[in-house]
């Protein structure tokens, strides 16, 4: 149903958060597992493939071509080539990856999947000729089919091709760096914030997260509350929340005084939260005066302030600096 609404994800965020109530859980899309469409799983529901972000109904017909070719893949390598020839753009393959549908092929060794690099490796595997594909596909299994490792050895070492030649001349790779780079420079930014990029790019392309919590994304900031949390919480109890801003207004009201009421979404619901003038203190006018500036939809936000009957009133708000990058435009 969410297919015909205006805003599909939005949709699916609402469902989602609901479905914890029933003891439900929205399974995440898997290549090998997903229907087209979403589907009953035991008392569960899996995540239908045709409402990832980017998979037009050209896309889907591809796909359908991909998880065959996908089932007999054995590597890395076998995904990447079986989605060229089934006609999955890089971009397309790249937020399959973010998605979540292709973590089995991920770097699991922080205990979160490594999406990021996985990502990076597409991409440079997709710089390649087809010569250099054929023969760094042939000493995969050397380096763990890492293609990363796989071109540097290839460098460093001098290795030759099955015509003779060396697979990669030094002037070849400097026009190999050249391409890479931006790709690389995206990895650098977000390779330190796995769980934040994981997060970040579920939302992106499902329109809700399943590996994790914006919480515990932060679970090094002390005391956050969920919107879930915070019912159960009594009035005029301080909370410390973080989530999505998903709208801002600025406004007087009758008795004159200016306020900021912000629209705050996380993983379980929406709260709002405001800053404002009164008789006692200037909360917005302090904000503002020393530097705060007014949430725009889409940005992360910490707020602090005490629980009121529908809203929290603020004491003060902090907008998140660090962004995790998903195009090249993004990092010029």
């Amino acid at each position: 149903m969410t297919k015909h609404e205006p805003d599909s994800h939005a949709e699916i965020a609402l469902i989602s958060q609901e479905l914890c109530l029933f003891n439900i859980k929205l399974l995440p899309p898997d290549l090998s597992k997903s229907d087209i469409n979403f589907a009953i799983e035991g008392r569960d529901i899996r995540y239908g493939v045709n409402s990832v972000k980017g998979v037009s109904e050209k896309t889907l017909e591809n796909l359908i071509d991909f998880r065959k070719a996908q089932e007999i893949g054995q590597n890395k390598y076998d995904i990447f080539i079986a989605a060229k020839e089934s006609g999955i753009n890089i971009g397309v393959l790249s937020g399959l990856i973010q998605g979540g549908m292709m973590d089995s092929f991920c770097d699991n060794s922080n205990d979160s999947p490594n999406r990021c690099r996985l990502v990076l490796e597409a991409q440079s595997f997709n710089i390649l000729t087809e010569r250099e594909k054929r023969n760094v596909i042939q000493i995969g299994d050397e380096f763990n089919y890492d293609i990363l490792n796989t071109i540097h050895s290839a460098i460093r070492e001098s290795r030759v091709a099955d015509d003779g030649k060396p697979i990669m001349k030094a002037s070849r790779f400097e026009t190999f760096k050249k391409k890479y780079k931006d790709y690389k420079d995206i990895y650098e930014k977000n390779k330190n914030h796995l769980d934040f990029a994981n997060w970040f790019f579920e939302r992106k392309y499902l329109g809700y997260s399943h590996s994790t919590e914006i919480k515990k994304v932060f679970k090094d900031c002390d005391n956050l509350y969920n919107s879930l949390e915070i019912k159960s919480i009594a009035d005029n109890d301080r909370i410390k929340l973080v989530g999505v801003v998903t709208d801002c207004i600025s406004r007087t009201s009758r008795n004159g005084n200016k306020y900021m009421r912000v629209e705050i979404q996380d993983d379980f619901g929406k709260v709002n939260f405001m800053l404002a003038n009164n008789r006692r203190s200037n909360t917005l006018d302090n904000y503002l005066n020393n530097g705060g500036k007014k949430p725009k939809e889409g940005e992360i936000v910490f707020v602090y302030g005490s629980k009121g009957e529908d809203i929290i009133f603020g004491e003060k708000l902090n907008i998140l600096d660090e962004k995790i990058y998903t195009k090249l435009s993004e990092i010029k």
